[in-house]
């Protein structure tokens, strides 16, 4: 397999594994969580998934493209949207008494998030 062709497949099953995590994080009601002055709502968290969404897809059609903007833009978000995941969800799981709730939702999957993200981040790194 051509090293393009497996950065798309890295992030075509990235991109699945955000969607499962979203998935993860609204069966968990995350929207009802209060982190300080922020307070989340059905309306914001599912405008900020969509946004990040948008930016995933709009990244591969990018990598698709041939363009060196989607490998240094699959860079951004392989490490923010993926592997930061697990982290910040492990703090807040275990914040919350090793549950997955509130600050914890979204724990599960990601794990197997940060992995994907991880796989594609060092791939794209080689490919620079």
């Amino acid at each position: 397999m051509v090293n393009n062709q497996t950065i798309i497949l890295l992030y075509i099953l990235f991109i699945w594994m955000v969607v499962l995590h979203t998935f993860e994080e609204i069966s968990q009601e995350i929207y009802n969580t209060t982190v300080g002055r922020i307070t989340m709502t059905k309306r914001k968290y599912l405008i900020g998934a969509g946004i990040i969404t948008t930016i995933n897809l709009g990244t591969l059609s990018l990598i698709i493209s041939g363009s060196n903007i989607g490998l240094y833009l699959g860079i951004f978000t392989s490490s923010t949207i993926g592997v930061l995941q697990a982290p910040i969800h492990a703090f807040g799981f275990f914040r919350e008494g090793r549950k997955a709730r509130n600050l914890g939702a979204g724990f599960y999957s990601s794990i197997p998030l940060a992995i994907t993200g991880l796989v594609l981040l060092i791939t794209i790194l080689k490919e620079i």
